[in-house]
């Protein structure tokens, strides 16, 4: 498939796990990025997925919630045991993007609670060198279009199955809820609580 421009509506829809909430003292250990066009079908079926290598010290000082949650969905061992340094893992999902949608600021950053993973992502942040004014993931954020888009009904079914990084949708949900009620009952009916933030 060829890459994208803007007339094709390209939606990079990025999820973030990270050590904590406070972008400027917490890390990024976990990313997944999936693209879609306009119409919402998936560019790739595989997307593109990394564990940031984060050293001990750094996952020993997350609070209670992200101890918890990390601990068991396993990421805390896979981040400890990552290969890769946040500045590779920043360089790949670049590379990702720009195969989809070359032309800067044409893909629209997707998700749910992506406002959270774009700070992050535009932040300085621990892991940016000393010398620099920007932090390692900030070339992805200023690739993307401004413009956010935090949910969209048809969402669930082209791109959130795909994925276990994509299961949280507590946006969409909440619109479903407003805008179709009935619906929303039977999902919410038919619905199996996962244990796994992740």
């Amino acid at each position: 498939m060829a890459s994208f421009g803007s007339q094709h509506g390209p939606l990079v829809w990025i999820d973030c796990e990270m050590t904590g909430l406070d972008h400027m003292k917490d890390r990024i250990i976990e990313i997944a990025v999936l693209i879609t066009d306009g119409n919402l079908e998936l560019v790739d079926e595989v997307g593109c997925h990394y564990v940031v290598k984060t050293s001990k010290e750094v996952l020993d000082s997350m609070g209670e919630w992200c101890t918890t949650q990390h601990g068991r969905s396993g990421l805390t061992n896979e981040a400890i045991n990552s290969p890769h340094t946040p500045q590779q893992v920043a360089s790949y999902v670049l590379a990702y993007i720009k195969r989809w949608a070359p032309e800067p600021h044409t893909g629209i950053l997707a998700g749910s609670s992506v406002h959270a993973d774009a700070r992050f992502l535009g932040a300085k942040g621990p892991d940016a060198e000393e010398s620099s004014d920007t932090g390692v993931w900030h070339e992805i954020i200023q690739h993307l279009h401004y413009r956010i888009v935090g949910t969209l009904l048809h969402a669930y079914d082209n791109v959130c199955a795909h994925t276990p990084s994509f299961q949280d949708v507590s946006s969409i949900k909440e619109l479903c809820r407003r805008w179709y009620p009935e619906e929303a009952q039977r999902f919410k009916e038919s619905a199996a609580k996962e244990s796994s933030h992740r």
